[in-house]
């Protein structure tokens, strides 16, 4: 099956720099059309946060507690967000680019038409979260939780996922055969149908507790 072709931020070539502390009205939480960039800054608690058609670029986030954010067109490039709480959140058309997020939490969010490239999410929780059309590339996933998820359309290529944790998640036609992992915690109605390489293929015996002779 072909994959799906992920569609990418919308965002202009070029956009207004602005300063976040400034934009930011908690009262009316709404972000758009800016490029922030090459700054340390602080979201704390902020719930019903929108930001659309923003570009961040080398952006460390100290906190970034934002419960039900909406996220549209929206491009993190180099940023660190780690830790941050993005729960209860809906993000679509996003791209993270070599981006330090090792726990940052999606529980129970949404997830359309969104990329990971080149990033660092180990310990990283997608608890309860719907994930349409989403892309996992060349990243580090290590001890990152996918329980429950519902998948449509994802994709991990080259990615590490040692440790990675996808109970009562169907891998029905998600292809791991270019992922590393030496152990995951998955169970056996989940693997059904998932895509793996040979070696992978030997190590999901033993969930079936079957000895392999030569």
């Amino acid at each position: 099956m072909p994959k799906r072709k992920i569609v990418s931020p919308n965002l202009p070539d070029q956009l207004a720099a602005g300063d976040l502390e400034v934009l930011l009205d908690v009262e009316d939480p709404i972000i758009e059309n800016v490029l922030i960039e090459n700054c340390t800054v602080s979201i704390d608690s902020i719930r019903n946060l929108e930001f659309r058609q923003v570009r961040f670029k080398n952006v460390i986030f100290m906190n970034f507690i934002a419960p039900n954010v909406y996220l549209k067109d929206v491009e993190f490039d180099h940023c660190q967000c780690i830790n941050a709480e993005l729960t209860e959140s809906a993000l679509k058309q996003v791209e993270f680019r070599q981006c330090r997020m090792n726990g940052i939490s999606f529980g129970e969010s949404f997830l359309e038409d969104v990329q990971f490239n080149h990033s660092m999410l180990d310990l990283s929780s997608f608890a309860y979260a719907k994930q349409k059309n989403v892309r996992f590339s060349d990243s580090q996933l290590k001890e990152a939780d996918f329980y429950e998820n519902t998948f449509k359309s994802i994709q991990f290529d080259q990615c590490d996922l040692s440790g990675t944790r996808f109970s009562n998640t169907s891998l029905k036609g998600v292809d791991l055969s270019t992922s590393k992992f030496e152990q995951i915690s998955v169970d056996i109605d989940s693997i059904r149908g998932a895509i793996v390489n040979r070696e992978q293929a030997l190590g999901f015996l033993q969930l079936l507790g079957l000895v392999v002779k030569d």
